[in-house]
């Protein structure tokens, strides 16, 4: 894939994704309100508008390539080849280095997955514990103490020393 065509294909995606973004905020914003949304709308439609401007310099920069070869990209029929990897024979030493490679690649995936999940169900243990500290607290008769009123002085006499 050319340069031009390369930069064709993913400015005109990113141009697409950034006006597509910064109208869903400024929707969001008119529905509901949110300053948020706003000012997330307005940053990727600014991103659009680069991009475009940049899109129109990086054409003009490189009109000597022709756009033949854009159009030839995506209508010819583009067959995909097997590498020799996938294509030989599957008890070879490549294709066991390739299971061994997918196999590690699995078990960090499922340890990061599985931080994550501990990471979240910690979260949830500890706020469970904040709540009912809090509402011991709120109601010290929950454990059997007797509530203090600490806004009025005490009537008993202080003895220091």
């Amino acid at each position: 894939m050319s340069l031009k065509a390369f930069h064709i294909v993913f400015v005109v995606a990113s141009i697409l994704l950034g006006l597509g973004v910064g109208a869903w905020g400024v929707i969001e914003f008119r529905a509901k309100g949110e300053l948020g949304a706003l000012i997330m709308g307005i940053i990727f439609l600014i991103m659009g508008i680069i991009l475009m401007i940049y899109g129109r310099r990086m054409l003009k920069k490189t009109k000597h390539i022709g756009y033949l070869t854009v159009a030839g990209l995506f209508f010819t029929q583009q067959n995909a080849a097997a590498c020799a990897t996938c294509y030989g024979e599957s008890d070879s030493p490549m294709a066991e280095g390739m299971n061994a490679g997918i196999f590690v690649l699995l078990i960090v995936v499922m340890g990061m997955l599985s931080g994550l999940g501990a990471f979240f169900i910690f979260l949830a243990r500890r706020a469970k514990a904040a709540a009912s500290s809090e509402k011991i607290l709120k109601n010290p008769d929950l454990i059997g103490i007797k509530e203090i009123d600490l806004s009025k002085p005490s009537r008993e006499p202080k003895q220091i020393f």
